[in-house]
């Protein structure tokens, strides 16, 4: 059973679910789902009984965001819907903590887009850590795109979650830090070596 969100943003072409640490949204977490993915289900494998991601980041104090995208989109569209997500964030955030900002499969590459996008633009995304779960592995067209716009966000420091085999694209010169481990079982959102591992990494 999925846990109850704190808020439901309701965006153009998505939904994102808001949990808050505290009263405020104060050191937000920004979770990208892969493509199709419901909010209720990434609320499931965000706060699965075998390894409560949810759980872990809010007895830390950071709030969690996910997001949503639907089935059939692209990864500029996607990456349009991320940055309107961020942009969000930043004006509902209590104080001026960094934010966190990553996602997995499709997602993950929606959010490298839009971080990177929004530097190539000048504008403020406010982000610290960038994080990739098994990031989808670009297209043609997309790969095209991402080097226009430099690759990769160059601001915050960017970690790599890939499972053995999982072809994401991103090679080690790419990434700051990076960790490869096994798939979930049993439907966590992020395996219990993984989440330890990004927590440790998070803005303090």
């Amino acid at each position: 059973m999925a846990p109850e969100p704190n808020e439901t943003w309701t965006l153009r072409h998505a939904t994102a679910w808001v949990f808050t640490a505290g009263e405020h949204l104060t050191r937000p977490v920004l979770l990208v789902g892969d493509a199709g993915t419901g909010p209720a289900d990434l609320a499931a494998g965000a706060g699965h009984g075998s390894y409560s991601l949810l759980s872990e980041l809010t007895a830390r104090g950071h709030d969690l965001i996910l997001l949503a995208l639907p089935e059939d989109g692209s990864m500029t569209g996607d990456g349009g819907i991320v940055q309107n997500t961020v942009t969000r964030a930043l004006a509902e955030r209590h104080g001026d903590a960094p934010l966190t900002v990553g996602g997995t499969g499709q997602g993950a590459l929606a959010a490298r887009y839009a971080l990177a996008g929004m530097e190539y633009q000048r504008l403020d995304h406010g982000t610290g850590v960038f994080f990739s779960h098994n990031g989808a592995d670009p297209e043609l067209e997309d790969e095209a795109e991402l080097s226009r716009m430099g690759d990769r966000p160059r601001i915050p420091a960017f970690l790599r979650l890939v499972d053995g085999g999982v072809p994401d694209g991103l090679t080690e010169e790419l990434v700051d830090e990076s960790i490869t481990g096994e798939a979930a079982p049993g439907g966590p959102l992020l395996s219990e070596e993984y989440g330890t591992w990004l927590l440790d990494r998070l803005p303090k």
